[in-house]
């Protein structure tokens, strides 16, 4: 079982800067991971809990699975069985070293708690799949915590080795699932808490998307840095700068190729749609609620949050729905004729070559052009623009 792992880097040093700036003091922390129990339902989500190790590892050494996928089976698994899957990833964490498996266990163990290893070359106990690696973790916590039967079938080779129910809290594994184990629960404790930390969503973008297009785009409105995947600074973004925004990762915003800009909403603002002015009677809205002036048909205003009755137009503005805007995503531009289909999958029309059109949604591949009907993208033929 690995016990050393390297220390942060960077990025990650800079997205839990704001989090160390409020004293937690060691006795009130020492209590509260006291009372935390294996069982019980989880609480993160994978895409937290898959952007903490990305942040901290690029490359996970992992068996013909993604770190989200991953994840996902630990709530899955843990839900099945009643443990805390989110606080046994950051067990899986602590075990692997952000699963750099640096150990004598290797990757396609799918051993990701060290169950069976004792050190010095034993390499401890094989699975066929990541599923079953996180299923045998799951119930010899389990095992541990509880007496009562499993719900999924018998994949830890160790479960009747140990005596059932002797160890309700992480901290009660100190001692006993490592070995001295000083400090055992409450590092695998501190594991959680970081994945807890990765809270920055986008309005109304689900994350991880299916798709390799940009979600958004930040306007810079003070100088940023923007960081290299090894967590040194690329260059500086600076004042009135455009920058497309793949995703998020941790609380950072994933710009592409592994960069990343920390969210800061004083220096930045983004942008996840637009809307198009089709009534010349259409007004923006003061934030207090006042008019501040009428639209000029044809009009385009970016878009940075909605709700049911207003799209958000930047620093307070607003436009009503009820003025029926056309809201979009983005549009693309196409250097090919391309088959344009219908909401049943059949081919409808061609669209030309040197043509743009409005682009309402993304599913996969699939490019909503309006109505149900959809184009499929092709990188080399289309450009799309937010």
């Amino acid at each position: 079982m690995l016990r050393e792992t390297r220390p942060y880097p960077l990025v990650f040093a800079i997205v839990l800067l704001l989090s160390f700036l409020i004293p937690v003091s060691p006795a009130k922390a020492e209590t509260e991971a006291e009372a935390v129990t294996i069982m019980g339902p989880s609480k993160l989500t994978s895409k937290q809990m898959g952007d903490y190790v990305l942040l901290n590892e690029q490359d996970p050494k992992l068996t013909n699975i993604s770190i989200y996928k991953l994840a996902e089976l630990y709530l899955e698994i843990g839900k099945k069985e009643g443990v805390r899957g989110d606080i046994a990833f950051g067990q899986a964490i602590h075990e692997t070293g952000f699963f750099r498996f640096q150990g004598d266990v290797i990757p396609e163990q799918n051993n990701y708690s060290g169950i069976g290893t004792t050190g010095g070359g034993v390499k401890g106990a094989f699975f066929a799949t990541p599923e079953e690696g996180v299923r045998a973790q799951i119930q010899h916590l389990k095992a541990y915590a509880s007496k009562e039967p499993l719900n999924t079938e018998l994949a830890d080779p160790r479960f009747h080795l140990v005596t059932r129910g002797i160890a309700p809290l992480w901290t009660d594994l100190n001692g006993r699932w490592a070995v001295p184990g000083k400090g055992y629960g409450e590092k695998v404790l501190q594991y959680h808490f970081n994945m807890s930390q990765m809270t920055l969503t986008i309005p109304h973008v689900d994350l991880p998307t299916n798709h390799k297009l940009p979600v958004g785009k930040l306007t810079i409105n003070a100088d940023v840095p923007m960081l290299a995947p090894d967590g040194s600074v690329f260059k500086t973004l600076k004042k009135d700068e455009k920058v497309r925004v793949f995703g998020v990762l941790g609380n950072n915003y994933d710009v592409g190729g592994g960069y990343l800009v920390e969210a800061n909403s004083s220096k930045m603002s983004l942008y996840i749609g637009r809307i198009l002015i089709k009534d010349s009677k259409t007004v923006m809205y003061k934030p207090d609620g006042t008019v501040h002036r009428i639209f000029r048909l044809g009009e385009a205003l970016m878009v940075f949050d909605y709700d049911e009755e207003t799209y958000q137009v930047g620093g307070g503005f607003y436009v009503k729905k009820s003025d029926k805007p056309i809201y979009h995503l983005g549009r693309v531009e196409f250097s090919a004729d391309t088959v344009m289909y219908k909401p049943n999958g059949d081919p409808h029309s061609t669209l030309k070559k040197g043509s743009s059109y409005r682009v309402f949604g993304i599913d996969g591949d699939r490019l909503d052009m309006g109505g149900g009907y959809t184009v499929q993208y092709n990188k080399k033929t289309m450009t799309y623009i937010n």
